[in-house]
């Protein structure tokens, strides 16, 4: 991200200053002394295409402008977007891409920024090695989603799409159930060899979602997570713009993982924290729209389950993915 900036200077939202008051946070809060720092190799072209299929992405990234004045003129159509890229800016999107991707046979992403994960559910969207569940807010005018709950996937990947969209103004309440009622019972059938987290944190206080949810709220979120993939995780930074409270988001989320019970609720109980009815009806629906491809949203008869009878492996039901994500060769 450092590389990603126009000299000294901060650019919009976008601002290497994020990076760097995050990082002394955590020095504040003892965590950097806490981890190890974990080294990562720079993305090249066969990682890269294992993931995006198309080599017309990387010419685009390696086209990016490296100037302000060559950014206006290639962006010039694309009038009141804000886009900006300088000099490191290709570097600096396959260190990212290097840092995250990995080969594996289940991947369970999970994306609790503001806005719609929609990059992902792209790529995505007809892979049964990827589960991918995107708590959003669904009222944001710009950048405008055409996200649904009804978009499940396509093909192989149905059912392994999760859209949950929440009302302007949502709080960890909302989120919590989300996670609670749709997100926990999936992924725990679907039984990941990762969790992949693109972990923004717009939907934070006084942040540019217009959202409510605390510190401990994002702790909390990320504690959950580590009943799955024998805590397997990694948190990728996405939005979050208050520099204010970006820190604090993110120093919470890490120290919960490490098990500092003021970093999340450890005593959590969602009957004593309602959430908007809305947030109800939205769960209601998912769980009737998942039901024929997850088998925990079907209401089974009392009783032992019938002698001889195997209970289904982790996956959807009736099926259990197998095989390595991605079909490029190393050649």
């Amino acid at each position: 991200m450092k590389w990603h900036q126009d000299g000294d200077k901060d650019h919009s939202a976008e601002t290497a200053s994020r990076i760097s008051e995050i990082m002394k946070k955590l020095d504040e809060d003892g965590v950097l002394d806490r981890i190890a720092r974990e080294p990562f190799v720079m993305a090249n072209r066969r990682l890269v295409l294992a993931v995006h299929h198309n080599l017309d992405y990387l010419a685009f990234v390696n086209s990016l402008p490296k100037s302000q004045k060559e950014l206006e003129l290639k962006f010039s159509q694309f009038a009141g977007i804000s886009l900006f890229s300088s000099k490191g800016t290709p570097q600096a999107v396959f260190a990212a891409a290097g840092a995250v991707i990995r080969r594996l046979k289940r991947i369970l992403v999970v994306d609790f920024d503001v806005h719609h994960g929609n990059g992902t559910q792209e790529i995505f969207y007809d892979n049964k090695h990827v589960l991918f569940f995107s708590s959003h807010c669904g009222d944001l005018t710009y950048p405008k989603s055409n996200s649904k709950a009804s978009h499940i996937g396509e093909g192989a990947g149905e059912g392994y799409n999760i859209n949950f969209p929440l009302a302007e103004g949502f709080n960890e309440d909302d989120l919590l159930y989300a996670v609670n009622k749709i997100l926990l019972p999936v992924a725990t059938k679907f039984d990941p060899e990762v969790v992949l987290v693109s972990a923004g944190f717009d939907a934070g206080i006084d942040d540019m979602g217009g959202c409510n949810v605390s510190s401990k709220g994002f702790g909390t979120v990320v504690r959950k997570l580590l009943c799955l993939a024998g805590g397997k995780m990694v948190l990728a930074l996405e939005g979050g713009y208050n520099l204010k409270h970006l820190p604090t988001h993110v120093s919470h989320s890490i120290r919960a993982i490490l098990g500092d019970e003021d970093a999340f609720f450890p005593d959590y109980d969602q009957t004593d924290h309602r959430p908007s009815e809305s947030t109800i009806s939205m769960a209601d629906n998912l769980q009737l729209k998942l039901s024929p491809y997850w088998d925990v949203f079907v209401e089974k008869p009392p009783g032992p389950t019938p002698e001889g009878e195997t209970p289904p492996r982790p996956g959807a039901v009736g099926g259990d993915p197998s095989g390595a994500l991605g079909s490029h060769s190393s050649s």
